[in-house]
């Protein structure tokens, strides 16, 4: 998918069998993920607060999301 997809409130799946589900709660610079080990971060991509079907809440840059999500549930 693309980044100008993804869309607040809404409930994605993942690519491949798509058994893993997303909900966006929340879409900006407020909500960026902390930094992992090497990777460098991105001040002008901005963050997406999801909670996954485990009910954790978490955090990607949107990026990621897109390329995490293979289409939106209805």
């Amino acid at each position: 998918m693309s980044p100008k997809d993804i869309k607040v409130g809404c409930t994605y799946v993942n690519r491949g069998k798509g058994r893993t589900i997303r909900t966006v709660k929340a879409i900006g610079s407020a909500h960026v993920p902390g930094a992992w080990f090497s990777e460098k971060r991105r001040p002008d991509e901005p963050g997406v607060l999801f909670v996954d079907s485990n009910g954790l809440e978490q955090r990607l840059y949107i990026s990621s999301f897109a390329k995490w999500a293979g289409r939106e549930v209805e």
